[in-house]
This record gives structure tokens, C-alpha cells and sequence, in this order.
């Protein structure tokens, strides 16, 4: 198997050991076809046996592979019909369609689609799967694959250590059923692997928010975990597109009829005549995977939505409660303003008195008492007054909180 593959990739260079993170070249390195010199990118390839290894790899080398494999088929089924030209095709029951078969073409591979698993290509993140002609073209951050029948090359980005472990680990637990063909092994352990790193993103950031919700129930007046909510909050909402975006694809995928059976590469090219007839065959295996991971990314995306929900409900009550508070702090303000307005005119009065002038009152007996007595007077029952207004006019004046 490894001589077929390396005589497809003449270029391709085996790496013994595992590299560091940093020589695992991001997908901008990849130039486009036209002119420009191309420019290896590394690797993971895994053979029908589970064995993995490192080589080096362009996108023109991927696109010859791919032609090589595919005119394999054409080849063995030209053989096929030289032999017996009067063979039927093989049908069988139909649980889904219920229109009559048209003969189809599966579509070809193109640069263009392999240019879709250049970040720099892509118009946006949102994951895919893309069935061509004898191969499988998975979109999925932070795994970017093409599968094959007999062999998946697995694009990963830099520092994703982790990822390749869990891949690896993977691939060899799903390739142990040898009655499952290679391309549904690869598909269901790379779905299996990204679940895991999904599910592991929500073991990470929801505790983190957790424990923030709760530091800000037990006192509001820790404004500074905030900020660590804010942050949560930004992690969770690009974990939530993510793990949407995920599920919109299997959804996507499982209602397309014909995706669905041209991922049956083994069976497509054991009995090439399928080709021309795909709705001759069921499509139960591939589905039930599906469904099975569609599942399993529906729960994340239910754990990541209810603790957003709960970081949205946190945050309302707090601002409802710095509003209390602010509120609280304007009437405690307004009642200070209130009595400083009433205390101004005895102060206007003391300041009459206190001129040095003659006005023959201070003659008068007991007329220091009686200012006196009136500028107190007219505080209180002025400042009364004004409070038991404003409160029939529905303004809360009162000091306790």
C-alpha cells in the first residue's frame, strides 16, 4: 500500500519522527497552481491499516493522487464491461427516494475544491464536506483531510499536538472493525476527534464561566470579574458558531441524497456500474454515523447555549443592580440638593442681617430668636414639603437600600 501511494507522490518526503509544532506550516503556505513554484505542506497520512506517518506534500501532488485513483476506477471498469457487457446492474430496496433513478455522474475533483482547504482561500469558516469523484474533501477546523479509499491525508494547523494524538488514537480504535470500508472509518474518526476537542472546549470555558456567575451572585460588588465574563462570554459565542456550523453541516449533509451514496468509495469502485445508478443501493451505514455524531454536537451545542443563556441572565441582573444602585445614589443626591436650595434663603437672610448697616431691628426684643426660629422652621417644613411632593409623584426619596 505505502509503494502505491509513493509512487503517486513521487515528490513526497517520509518524516521519522514527529515534528514540532512549529514546522507544521499553515495552510497559506500553499501557492496557487498558476506559475508560482509549489511549496510542500506537511502531512498526516494514515494508510488502511491505521499506520501513520509524516510527509511532505503539495496541493499538486494531492490532485495527482486523487486523478491516479480515480483513473484506476475507469480502468477496472472498462474492464468490467469488456468482460460482461450484459451484466445488470445490481439493485436493491430504497428506504428514502421515492423518485425514479436517473443515471448520474459523480463530478470530478478540481484545484478549486482542493484550494477550499486553504485557510487563505476559504470566504469563510463555516465547516464542509465535499464529495468528488473517489474522494472526500473534509472542512473542518482545526482538521482539514482528504480521503481516500485506502488512504486520508490530515491537514492540522500549528501547535496541534493534541490533536493528532487524539487522531491517531482515533483512526486505530475505528479501523479495528474490518467489515467498515476505510472512507467511513476515516470520516467517522475524524467526526469523532473534532467532537472531542469541541466537548473538551466546553469542559474548559464553562467552568471558567461558572465560577464567574457565582463570584458575581455572592457579591455584585466585584465589577472586576467582569471583564473575565466579557472574555468567557467572546470564547463561548465563537465556540457556539462553531459547534452550529458543525451541526448545519451534518444536517446538511444527511438531507443530500446523492453526497450521501457517493461516499461509498470501496463499494464505487469494487462495483463501478454503481456509478451510473446511485440510488440503486442504502445509504443506512453512513447514516447512522451521522446521526450518531449529530447527536453528539447537538449536546455541546445545548451545554454551550444554556451557559450563554446564563451569562446573558447574569449580566442583566447585575446592571439592574448597579441601576438600583445608581438610582439610589440620584434620590440621596436630589434630597441633598433639595435642602441645600431651602437652606440658601436663611442664609440669604443672615447675610442681610449681617451688613454693616443700621436698621434699627436690632432694638427690637427678641428679634434674634424670631429670625432664628423662622430660618429653622422654613427648612424643615420647606424640605418636608418638597420630599412628600416628590413622592406623590412616584420618586423614591428614601436612604435605605
Amino acid at each position: 500500500m505505502s509503494t502505491l501511494f509513493e509512487s503517486a507522490l513521487p515528490s513526497c518526503q517520509d518524516a521519522d519522527a514527529k515534528p514540532s509544532p512549529a514546522l507544521i506550516m499553515p495552510p497559506k503556505v500553499l501557492e496557487s497552481r498558476d506559475g508560482a513554484p509549489q511549496r510542500k505542506r506537511l502531512a498526516l497520512s494514515f494508510d488502511a491499516t491505521g499506520e501513520s506517518k509524516y510527509i511532505e506534500v503539495s496541493r499538486n501532488d494531492v490532485l495527482m493522487l486523487i486523478e491516479n485513483k480515480a483513473s484506476s476506477l475507469v480502468a477496472r471498469e472498462n474492464t468490467m464491461l469488456g468482460n460482461n457487457d450484459t451484466e445488470e446492474v445490481p439493485s436493491g430496496p430504497r428506504t428514502r427516494m421515492k423518485s425514479e433513478r436517473v443515471p448520474m455522474d459523480i463530478p470530478a475533483i478540481h484545484m478549486r475544491d482542493l484550494r477550499k482547504l486553504d485557510a487563505i482561500f476559504s470566504v469563510s469558516n463555516e465547516p464542509s464536506i465535499t464529495v468528488r469523484h473517489q474522494v472526500v474533501l473534509v472542512n473542518c477546523d482545526p482538521i482539514r483531510a482528504v480521503v481516500l479509499r485506502d488512504r486520508c491525508l490530515v491537514f492540522l494547523p500549528d501547535g496541534a499536538d493534541s490533536v493528532i494524538h487524539q487522531l491517531t488514537t482515533s483512526f486505530a480504535d475505528h479501523l479495528e472493525d474490518a467489515c467498515t470500508a476505510f472512507e467511513f472509518a476515516a470520516i467517522e474518526a475524524i467526526l469523532a476527534t473534532i467532537c472531542r476537542v469541541l466537548s473538551k472546549s466546553c469542559d474548559d470555558i464553562i467552568p471558567k464561566s461558572s465560577e464567574s456567575l457565582d463570584k458575581m451572585a455572592k457579591n455584585d460588588a466585584m465589577l472586576s470579574e467582569l471583564e473575565n465574563l466579557r472574555e468567557n462570554k467572546n470564547s463561548m459565542s465563537a465556540l457556539e458558531s462553531q459547534v452550529a456550523g458543525m451541526r448545519r453541516m451534518l444536517m446538511a449533509f444527511l438531507d443530500n441524497e446523492e453526497d450521501l451514496r457517493m461516499l461509498y468509495l470501496t463499494k464505487l469502485y469494487e462495483e463501478p456500474k454503481l456509478a451510473h445508478d446511485l440510488f440503486s443501493f442504502d445509504t443506512d451505514e453512513v447514516e447512522s454515523f451521522f446521526e450518531m455524531y449529530l447527536q453528539d454536537i447537538y449536546g455541546s451545542q445545548t451545554r454551550v447555549s444554556l451557559m450563554v443563556n446564563n451569562v446573558l441572565n447574569t449580566e442583566s441582573i447585575v446592571m439592574l443592580k448597579l441601576d438600583s444602585k445608581r438610582n439610589f445614589l440620584l434620590s440621596i443626591d436630589l434630597s441633598l440638593t433639595v435642602l441645600s436650595t431651602l437652606i440658601a434663603v436663611p442664609t440669604f437672610v443672615v447675610g442681610g442681617f449681617g451688613m454693616n448697616l443700621d436698621s434699627y431691628l436690632q432694638e427690637v426684643e427678641g428679634i434674634f430668636w424670631i429670625i432664628f426660629s423662622f430660618c429653622i422652621v422654613f427648612v424643615a417644613v420647606g424640605y418636608s414639603y418638597v420630599i412628600n411632593f416628590l413622592q406623590d409623584q412616584g420618586v423614591n426619596m428614601s436612604w435605605s437600600y
